[in-house]
């Protein structure tokens, strides 16, 4: 009964794995191109390299409603099916933030899994400081805790007023949508 147990779990390993590694991933980021399209985003001059478990993608111009808003260096995107991540680095957001907040950040990783199913967390680093959120699916609220940098509160004072300072430094930002 154990051996059958056993074969039975290598088997379904095996049919995940092979799922995974050969499902076409630049289909998928097409298809995901075209749903944001009816939104007015468009992403343009991109390269995609497929490997066996992630899609690398380079380069990527993004404008929304025919307004340059920003230009990412890499996106490694993710695609496991019990676990969902895109890592984003060296994002430059468009002029037009910069009276907000600083426009350029390090490092993005945006996370889904389905252990935690209604929930989709994401951490970032940049110029800003350092900012972990949490979008909840099923409430529709979204919050951020900002470790803001010196720059943020040299420049941008009037941005970190919409958020509420904590107890131990931080800066918390919520917001139902």
């Amino acid at each position: 009964m154990v051996k059958k147990m056993a074969k039975f779990f290598a088997y379904m390993l095996f049919f995940v794995f092979a799922l995974v590694a050969f499902s076409p991933k630049s289909s998928v980021y097409y298809f995901g191109e075209q749903q944001l399209k009816k939104f007015g985003v468009v992403i343009t001059d991109e390269k995609l390299d497929e490997k066996l478990l992630s899609l690398n993608i380079e380069n990527l111009d993004i404008s929304a409603k025919e307004i340059d808003t920003a230009l990412i260096k890499e996106a490694d995107v993710t695609l496991l099916l019990v676990y969902n991540s895109i890592n984003l680095t060296k994002i430059k957001l468009s002029s037009l933030v910069e009276s907000y907040l600083p426009s350029k950040i390090d490092s993005l990783n945006i996370t889904y899994t389905l252990f935690n199913p209604l929930y989709i967390t994401a951490d970032g680093v940049g110029e800003f400081g350092e900012a972990s959120g949490q979008v909840s699916l099923l409430d529709r609220n979204a919050s951020i805790v900002l470790k803001p940098s010196k720059k943020m509160f040299a420049k941008y004072r009037k941005s970190l007023k919409m958020f509420k300072k904590s107890e131990n430094g931080e800066y918390i930002y919520a917001k139902t949508f």
